[in-house]
């Protein structure tokens, strides 16, 4: 038994690898031929006659010496393979048309994972849009539901840092193969969200982060989310196309209001005009997925210590510089500045760029702590 699932999981490892046989090609012949196996020991007439190219069924019969070894190959690098036969593979990925044979996975999946939400949205957003994504996705966190997101700049990057703040599980998947950091400046997060979570995809390591690989992958982003909230994206904005997926799919789908100046917010404003549920907090989301707020996600109101509460009082969701703060408190500068400092390792303070800083969004209970 433990050789055929073996020979299973190569099978769906190696099909997964044959050029030319994209997802709905391969799910076509899957349900054609009645099974993996009976596509992999196919003649080439045979693959022809189900609606496959000469060339690519030629390929299927290529490949045939490739499999087990390959797997063997990937997990040493410290790259877990998933395929369809195994158990591991996530319920909610399963059930869309056309999901991915084989995911390359670092970190691990668990079954908590199945109640997901994904955030989505604009790479060039707006601090507005990023702390939002952050305080929503830190909120998610707190209340025991993983969050997912494709690890790209902007909104991505956000949700992903708020889901991790908050101590809960991330999930980030990518459009190159999980050994290329992509972007750069994202080696670090992508190291936090493969402790925290899981990092994955479903194309072989090595692959380079080409541009049509990133609409397939956001296929992947609501197949494995009971919903999709977008915050930010402007008119052809890949969140939109991830909201496209998540309809095919039969996943939720949400949006955030944002300006109606600049137009960051042009996808969002769409997706509520065509209906989509508005999302102002975290308790909207929760609503419209029938997720329960369970008391151990609950945050609990921050005590503050009499000067942290002073600063903290100067600060409100619109960022101000430090010197503002500074001026307002009457405290001295490095004193205001180590009191930033420890609400910022608290998660009740946000630093954004040229020293403004801003009270986090998933900061629930604070005005209880403030004393006011």
């Amino acid at each position: 038994m433990a050789r055929e699932v073996r020979e299973e999981r190569a099978i769906w490892f190696a099909l997964s690898r044959v050029p030319g046989l994209i997802p709905r090609k391969l799910w076509h012949l899957v349900n054609s031929l009645g099974s993996a196996r009976a596509v992999w020991e196919a003649s080439p007439e045979t693959l022809i006659q189900s609606g496959l190219s000469p060339r690519v069924a030629q390929r299927i019969v290529a490949c045939r010496s490739t499999g087990l070894s390959a797997v063997v190959r990937s997990e040493k690098q410290g790259v877990h393979i998933v395929t369809w036969a195994d158990p591991q593979y996530p319920s909610l990925l399963r059930r869309i048309p056309d999901p991915p044979p084989v995911l390359y996975v670092r970190g691990r999946l668990i079954p908590e994972d199945e109640v997901a939400v994904a955030i989505v949205g604009a790479r060039k957003a707006s601090t507005y849009g990023k702390m939002v994504a952050e305080g929503l996705a830190f909120e998610l966190a707190r209340c025991g539901v993983t969050v997912v997101s494709g690890l790209a700049r902007g909104i991505d990057g956000a949700a992903h840092r708020g889901a991790l703040r908050g101590g809960g599980r991330t999930i980030g998947v990518l459009g190159c193969g999980v050994d290329v950091v992509y972007p750069p400046e994202h080696r670090a997060l992508i190291a936090e969200v493969t402790e925290g979570g899981a990092v994955l995809s479903e194309l072989p390591c090595g692959t380079p982060p080409l541009s049509h690989h990133f609409p397939m992958r956001n296929r992947i982003i609501s197949g494995l989310s009971l919903g999709v909230v977008v915050v930010e994206g402007e008119e052809h904005s890949g969140a939109l196309i991830t909201a496209d997926c998540a309809l095919e799919q039969g996943r939720e789908v949400l949006a955030v209001p944002g300006s109606i100046l600049g137009g960051k917010s042009h996808a969002p404003h769409q997706l509520l005009k065509q209906g989509a549920k508005p999302v102002e907090r975290v308790e909207d989301i929760l609503e419209e997925l029938r997720l329960p707020i369970s008391r151990a996600g609950k945050v609990e109101p921050l005590q503050m210590e009499p000067l942290e509460a002073e600063v903290f009082s100067c600060l409100t969701h619109e960022p101000r510089h430090i010197d503002a703060i500074v001026q307002e408190s009457g405290l001295e500068p490095h004193r205001v500045a180590g009191v930033l400092l420890d609400l910022e390792v608290k998660g009740v303070v946000c630093q954004l760029p040229g020293k403004r800083f801003a009270r986090s969004l998933g900061s629930p209970g604070l005005e209880k702590a403030k004393g006011r």
